[in-house]
């Protein structure tokens, strides 16, 4: 009975500590030989929608459906953070073996929930609203990033350092894109509007168009394009076969998704065949583009995204070949990847490759 008593109070001695210390650090007992963990800090943060969000940080189990956010955690040394990610989710590597819980946009809440996440991950604009109101009921934060424009690409890294108590990772990672963001962009703000190629960026599927708020768009604009969506005033526009034609762009350019496969350990001979049969598409023979072999392919993976300065050195070559002379996208890209990620650059990123 007395060993009871003397328990009882040591306990109510810790809890008074506790609070009196305001709720800090870790209360050890050698009496007791058992360690009282504090509750984990939470913090406040904005998303990408503007949604004011509370969040454990760091956060100790990640559901990420955002392949772009699930790339830079992994790029901040926190990969062990993650139970769950999209069934897309295929860069770097090493998610191939966690959990899957369904499509990007449309996940299972119950594969989610079986995870015991402390926080979800979801691309801003596309992650449903009911998936989302769903997840908050059973008291998972759900974290609206986007972390594949370029114009925001600073500020959503930044944020998801806070969450992950990696600020120094985040400024670092900023710092690398910024270098070579701001390098496309000094090299061709001055060019005349009449002097910039007229580009039609072809998206995942067929003549679907990339018009303004598409971070397709933002990075066109990055590398001094003249995209011709950008009259269409929506951000991803159905286009027709006919207008494309009229327009007879200078330089095509088409993204891969999923359904043509390229990127880290992937062949080109996807791309090739998406690129045979694009050209052969009615009345694209009239097309300058197509006429002078201008039609290109690029992954996922540097298209837009946390890699996208990639993307963007392909861009600017091809648009600005004198401009860009001393521009290796394959060099850069291997950099990156041993920077931030420790592994060897190897697959098929863009098509033709020179």
């Amino acid at each position: 009975m007395l060993k009871s008593k003397k328990v009882a109070l040591f306990w109510l001695l810790a809890a008074f500590l506790f609070v009196l210390l305001g709720g800090k650090g870790i209360l050890p007992s050698e009496a007791a030989g058992v360690t009282v963990l504090a509750p984990p800090k939470r913090i406040s943060i904005k998303d990408s929608q503007g949604r004011t969000v509370r969040v454990p940080s760091p956060p100790k189990r990640i559901v990420s459906v955002n392949s772009d956010v699930t790339e830079l955690i992994c790029a901040f040394g926190e990969k062990d953070r993650i139970v769950g990610v999209a069934d897309t989710a295929d860069f770097p590597p090493l998610v191939k073996d966690k959990p899957k819980v369904g499509k990007a946009f449309t996940p299972s809440v119950e594969k989610i929930l079986s995870l015991k996440p402390d926080v979800v991950f979801g691309y801003g604009k596309f992650l449903k609203p009911e998936i989302v109101a769903q997840l908050e009921r059973a008291g998972v934060p759900v974290v609206l990033l986007d972390c594949y424009k370029v114009k925001t690409m600073a500020q959503d890294i930044r944020t998801l350092g806070l969450i992950l108590n990696r600020q120094k990772e985040a400024a670092a990672y900023i710092a690398y894109f910024e270098k070579y963001q701001r390098l496309f962009k000094d090299r061709t703000k001055d060019i005349p509007l009449a002097r910039r190629p007229r580009v039609y960026l072809e998206g995942y599927t067929d003549y679907s168009g990339s018009g303004p708020g598409s971070g397709a768009a933002e990075m066109l604009d990055t590398v001094g394009a003249r995209n011709i969506a950008a009259v269409l005033r929506v951000p991803y526009p159905k286009v027709s076969p006919e207008w494309v034609v009229a327009q007879s762009p200078q330089v095509i350019i088409k993204a891969c998704g999923s359904s043509i496969p390229s990127g880290y350990d992937e062949k080109p001979e996807a791309m090739v065949k998406k690129r045979d049969e694009m050209i052969r598409r009615p009345g694209w023979d009239k097309i300058t583009a197509v006429r002078q072999g201008k039609v290109y392919l690029i992954s996922s993976e540097i298209y837009t995204g946390p890699r996208a300065i990639v993307g963007l050195a392909y861009f600017a070559k091809w648009l600005y070949p004198d401009l860009f002379k001393d521009v290796n996208p394959e060099a850069i890209h291997k950099e990156m990847l041993q920077k931030f990620h420790g592994i060897e650059l190897k697959g098929a990123y863009v098509y033709p490759e020179k």
